[in-house]
């Protein structure tokens, strides 16, 4: 359906664009439904936390903080688990792999965190399948059963890939076995690489499509919570243009809210207990 031959000489990906719209109208039922999620959470006081390891730590940082976001996200965003531009080193990308595949690791994550009684957690993977991210998904609905978990993935490879954590399970099984779970598809095609390219030296698969899909969703559901939100009669903060001089009070403003949200998740009066 996605990966196409195409000549050197014609520029191709912009229309694999398409499909990522497509994909994302066809989720409008269940984006309206994880916004009604993300306005309990916001409306109460509390948080979306946002999980992501890899390269999907670029929704992560779509909303928070970027022009345009809402307060009520904080990212659970491990420096082992998110940085990959260093390639090589003691932050080099064998490294980084080797902390993808630990087990264990979203149970230490969510000990870091106070969990109010709206709460949510996103969790953002390309592929469904990366050991951490299935790890701290089980954790998750394991320790927090009532509360909602959302996540964001290629459906496709995430239902039909064989497992790579030892419970059996990719993200997308974690999801739907979850008391109060929602599962995105970010439209990717199993592989993520969208253009197949016959060329004088050789074949090249290039252009992922998950980053743009799961940045797509994500500002969807961006929308669709203010929306919600104003329906409700909850007047929200919105981050403006910092960068420009209107937007100073918008911007201390911003930050104040965020300040007050954030310090709940670190010692919350209404802590939701983990269960065991």
């Amino acid at each position: 359906m996605y990966l196409t031959k195409e000549p050197m000489n014609k520029l191709t990906f912009p229309y694999r664009l398409d499909r990522v719209k497509q994909v994302v109208l066809e989720q409008e039922a269940i984006l309206k439904e994880v916004a009604t999620v993300y306005a309990d959470a916001i409306a109460s006081g509390g948080l979306v936390h946002v999980y992501a390891n890899g390269h999907s730590r670029l929704s992560v940082e779509e909303l928070v903080i970027r022009m345009g976001a809402l307060t009520g996200f904080k990212a659970i965003l491990s420096d082992a688990l998110t940085t990959f531009t260093d390639v090589i080193g003691s932050n080099g990308l064998r490294v980084d792999q080797f902390f993808e595949k630990v087990e264990n690791s979203g149970l230490q994550l969510l000990s870091e965190i106070d969990f109010g009684p709206k709460d949510a957690l996103l969790v953002i993977t390309a592929t469904g399948t990366t050991t951490a991210a299935v790890d701290i998904a089980l954790a998750f609905t394991r320790l927090y059963p009532d509360l909602p978990i959302v996540g964001i993935a290629s459906v496709e490879q995430s239902r039909t890939a064989p497992p790579k954590h030892s419970s059996g399970k990719n993200l997308w099984h974690v999801i739907q076995e979850a008391k109060r779970g929602y599962f995105l598809d970010n439209g990717m095609p199993i592989g993520d690489l969208s253009i197949h390219v016959e060329g004088k030296t050789g074949a090249y698969d290039v252009c992922p499509l998950s980053s743009i899909g799961a940045l797509t969703l994500v500002q969807s559901l961006n929308e669709l919570t203010i929306r919600e939100l104003d329906e409700r009669g909850v007047a929200h903060l919105v981050l403006r243009n910092m960068h420009l001089n209107d937007t100073t009070d918008n911007y201390e403003a911003w930050l104040r809210d965020q300040r007050i949200r954030y310090a709940k998740a670190i010692h919350h009066p209404q802590r939701v207990k983990p269960v065991g």
